[in-house]
């Protein structure tokens, strides 16, 4: 996994998680260069970024998503899910240009998961309303996943730095080492997405939408398929190592759990997300 680690095993799949060392100059991006990074989020070893729910209040707490390999060494279990829990953590909010402008700290964790899908959600204890005095824009999330040919932009909070590429569909299943990945986003390293450790948890955004359709989360790096870098599983069951090829996760699934009271709520009938086993 693409986050930003030490040790061998971590540093595997760190880099994994996000597209190794190949590093390629960005492509152009449809955000003016003050807007590029506008709602970023850096995190302990990770990325991240600001999101706001339909019809959020002003004076909602604000909420910041990235991985769920992202909150806690040693990873996630394959099936395991944590659900509101206390959490401190130290986030760096960004402004357009890529400088911090809040430091934050995230109070609690309402969920995280490497089950189906690699995500976690962190409530701040700052509301949008805080956000906005100290300029920061908080990102919406498109209703449906993008679609194959879809031109995105990848900012990374953590690197202040960006890639950009045209989506190759999404992949039945992604496994790497025990976890298992549903309808992972195809980003295509020589195709411009060729990212790093600490890009986990960065939204890949639609660029002719502005609205954040998946985050990153995995890839290839060499090595045992399906342990050192992650591999596909498509319908049949055939198995096949795609080099060069890194993934995001789906993050229309987020707004199936949105209830009335525009809150984060797993109980939400024909919420999509794994359960707490």
């Amino acid at each position: 996994m693409a986050r930003h680690g030490s040790r061998r095993l971590v540093a595997a799949l760190v880099l994994a998680a996000l597209g190794g060392l190949l590093v390629q100059p960005s492509a152009g991006a449809a955000a003016a260069p003050s807007e590029r990074f506008a709602g970023t989020a850096r995190l302990p070893g990770c990325s991240g970024a600001v999101v706001r729910w339909p019809a959020a209040l002003d004076s909602d707490r604000a909420v910041v998503l990235t991985n769920g390999h992202c909150v806690r060494l040693p990873f996630l279990g394959a099936r395991e899910v944590l659900v509101d829990q206390e959490r401190w953590t130290r986030i760096g909010l960004l402004d357009g240009r890529g400088e911090v402008a809040m430091e934050v700290r995230g109070v609690r964790l309402q969920y995280a998961t490497m089950f189906r899908t690699d995500v976690a959600l962190l409530e701040l204890r700052e509301t949008y309303a805080d956000l906005a005095a100290g300029g920061v824009t908080p990102m919406a999330l498109a209703p449906r996943g993008p679609s194959r040919g879809m031109e995105v932009r990848i900012p990374s909070g953590y690197w202040g730095e960006q890639r950009a590429c045209t989506t190759r569909g999404s992949a039945h299943r992604v496994h790497e080492r025990s976890w298992d990945w549903w309808r992972s986003i195809r980003l295509p390293a020589r195709g411009g997405c060729a990212i790093r450790g600490g890009y986990s948890g960065s939204p890949v955004v639609d660029r002719a939408t502005g609205l954040v359709v998946g985050i990153a989360n995995t890839g290839y790096v060499g090595g045992r398929p399906c342990v050192d870098s992650a591999c596909e599983e498509d319908r049949r069951g055939v198995v096949r190592l795609r080099r060069q090829m890194n993934y995001g996760q789906q993050t229309a699934w987020l707004l199936t759990c949105i209830g009335s009271d525009r809150t984060f709520d797993l109980s939400v009938a024909g919420c999509r997300l794994p359960q707490p086993r």
